[in-house]
């Protein structure tokens, strides 16, 4: 099989966007809290609008790490991933809505949580562009990414997941869209080999993707840095072919509370062994109404 080629990038050439806490931004936007109920979650979240020229809004959503999880809506917009998002769109003219949900301190982003944050999004389906959602994230938030590029892979116009593990996405689904992925050579927590099997999954599917990996990079560095201004510039430069029915309200299943595998012929996979095979599956999924579905998905 041919070896997928994969867009490794100099790391001198991209120079790391100035990290900038929203003080020392003059012109930093507002983030103003809010609190919704989606899907059943109570879900508190920062939104922030942005000026531009005169464009309509594009939607740009911001998945938080582990650490910044709970209730206060206060960590998650001190990531450096935000200053970064907000200084970039700001200083480019994008008019935008950025948005920082924060997921529950007993929840992790991906399951039960991607209809969350679809229906979060699907309620600015009125006054965003639906050619120019965009997601973010960088550890348990990159790890989201990945997952919600699986769960509705036409929905987002490019994404950028750093330092996630995409073991559970599909790559089938995730190759609908164009993403940038980084990843630390110093990474303890992530594994390089992963998004290196992933992506090279994508290519073979011919997806649109750069996946740069940077000497030296803790896990830390990975998710403080990525967000450099060429790399924005990618990213924003996607768009989609989408009418406002593609984000309008949606009806969302109960969350999911059990998930597991089965081959074709009806043998159950244990989730150890899941993460390395490729191929047709049978998932099952049952929801917390006691409803189950199951839906035949490629690895």
């Amino acid at each position: 099989m041919t070896r997928p080629t994969l867009f490794l990038l100099v790391a001198t050439l991209l120079t790391p966007f100035p990290l900038l806490s929203a003080q020392t931004i003059a012109d930093s936007p507002t983030f103003i809290p809010r609190t919704g109920r989606f899907a059943g979650i109570t879900l508190p979240y920062r939104e922030a609008n942005i000026a531009g020229d005169g464009q309509e809004r594009a939607l740009v959503i911001y998945l938080h790490g582990g650490s910044s999880k709970g209730s206060d809506n206060e960590k998650p917009i001190a990531e450096p991933g935000v200053d970064s998002l907000a200084r970039y769109l700001t200083t480019q003219g994008i008019a935008a809505r950025l948005i920082v949900p924060q997921c529950p301190s007993d929840k992790s982003w991906g399951g039960m949580m991607n209809g969350v944050l679809r229906a979060l999004i699907a309620s600015y389906a009125d006054d965003t562009d639906p050619a120019r959602i965009y997601i973010f994230g960088g550890s348990m938030g990159g790890t989201g990414t990945w997952s919600m590029l699986t769960a509705y892979p036409t929905l987002f116009a490019a994404a950028m997941p750093v330092a996630g593990d995409p073991s559970r996405a599909v790559a089938d689904s995730v190759a609908q869209t164009p993403f940038f992925t980084v990843m630390g050579t110093a990474d303890a927590i992530m594994s390089i080999d992963k998004v290196t099997a992933f992506t090279g999954a994508v290519a073979a599917l011919g997806g649109t993707f750069r996946f740069e990996t940077i000497d030296d990079w803790t896990h830390e560095d990975t998710c403080e840095r990525s967000y450099t201004a060429n790399r924005l510039s990618w990213v924003f430069s996607h768009t989609r072919s989408l009418t406002p029915a593609a984000i309008a309200p949606v009806t969302v299943t109960a969350p999911v509370t059990a998930r597991s595998l089965y081959s074709l012929d009806g043998r159950r996979i244990g989730e150890g062994s899941a993460a390395a095979l490729r191929g047709l599956f049978i998932e099952r999924l049952r929801h917390a109404d006691g409803t189950v579905e199951s839906r035949i998905i490629r690895r």
